[in-house]
């Protein structure tokens, strides 16, 4: 018992009893604590959403809670696809581009033909008379020609044309002209003529789809020519020799039309002013400058794709052109002076190609 009595006693001084009063103010303390911090945690709160204060103290306190405001997202845009673009293929690959028209591709093209070329030149002095006849050339020459053109877009321009042209001639002819005898007088003289010529040409237009068979293209033209003779001598006659050359410049329109997507007839006319000329003979002094004159020409080609890079071309151009009578260059003044001149000339060329085009 006194044990006992010890042991209440101890506890009561580390564990005081209270009073109901003391309770009671330590309950409203702690509601006013409650209410304060919902009140500082609902701040800002729709009053519709605020949920209603509980003065009931629960078993677990709960934060209050705030419904977030759902986001608005702005509509997805239909996804639209770059037109003449690759689109992609789920099976690993790329699908082709949509096909251009085939007046447009065969702008797009490198080719090389074989050539035969047909000539026949005409020449006559100011003092021939009916019996000297024409100094003339006439003959097929084999050769060759490349071209090379594409077609493009630049800026807000469409269908830029730029050509490139070469072509080279190399062979004999028949020369039928006139030679001055022994006595002092013309006679008619028959032999043959190597005969040489290049013509480059560059051009630059804009082509025209009239619709999506037909294409016309008006360019501007550019180039050089040259044509080197050597006339064969014998029994008696020297050999001669003359170098022609010179510019040119003018506008040529082409015309495409497809018959069908792998069939398309090419047309050209053109004119050039040949500019520039010049004649420079063996044996001679000075140089001979011709009168400038016109070309005029037109072409019909074909061409026809093989395959989708392989394409077979093939045509015939006509072209009629003429050379001015040069000036008299002084040969000799001595005792004796003399002079010679070129005379007027004019020209009729037919000439065929046949090749293969790599398209691009």
């Amino acid at each position: 018992m006194t044990a006992l009595t010890a042991s209440q006693k101890a506890h009561a001084q580390f564990a005081p009893a209270h009073s109901d009063t003391y309770l009671d103010s330590r309950r409203d303390s702690e509601l006013h604590h409650q209410t304060l911090a919902r009140m500082l945690m609902t701040i800002g709160m729709n009053p519709d959403e605020a949920p209603p204060l509980d003065t009931v103290t629960p078993s677990a306190y709960q934060m209050p809670t705030r419904p977030f405001a759902r986001e608005e997202t702005p509509p997805r845009k239909p996804h639209r696809p770059l037109p003449n673009l690759p689109h992609y293929n789920p099976a690993g690959s790329y699908e082709a581009p949509r096909r251009i028209p085939a007046v447009v591709q065969v702008n797009r093209e490198i080719g090389l033909s074989m050539t035969g070329a047909w000539s026949n030149y005409k020449e006559k002095p100011l003092w021939a008379g009916p019996s000297t006849g024409y100094d003339r050339e006439t003959g097929w020459v084999p050769g060759f020609q490349f071209d090379a053109s594409d077609m493009f877009d630049m800026y807000e321009i469409d269908h830029v044309f730029l050509a490139l042209h070469f072509a080279l001639g190399d062979g004999n002819v028949g020369y039928n002209g006139s030679i001055w005898n022994l006595a002092g007088g013309i006679a008619p003289y028959k032999t043959s003529s190597h005969r040489l010529t290049t013509d480059s040409r560059i051009e630059i237009g804009k082509g025209f789809m009239v619709n999506n068979s037909f294409m016309i293209t008006p360019t501007i033209v550019g180039g050089y020519w040259s044509w080197n003779r050597d006339i064969k001598g014998g029994e008696g006659v020297a050999s001669s020799s003359e170098a022609y050359g010179g510019f040119l410049a003018g506008i040529m329109v082409h015309l495409d039309y497809a018959i069908t997507d792998a069939f398309v007839l090419r047309g050209q006319l053109g004119w050039t002013e040949l500019l520039g000329s010049r004649m420079d003979a063996a044996g001679t002094n000075g140089t001979f400058h011709l009168r400038p004159r016109p070309e005029w020409s037109a072409a019909l080609d074909f061409d026809y794709r093989i395959s989708h890079s392989i394409h077979l071309i093939a045509g015939v151009r006509y072209a009629y052109y003429s050379f001015g009578r040069s000036q008299s260059q002084l040969q000799h003044d001595g005792p004796f002076p003399y002079s010679l001149y070129e005379p007027s000339s004019w020209t009729n060329g037919v000439t065929m190609h046949t090749g293969l085009a790599y398209a691009f």
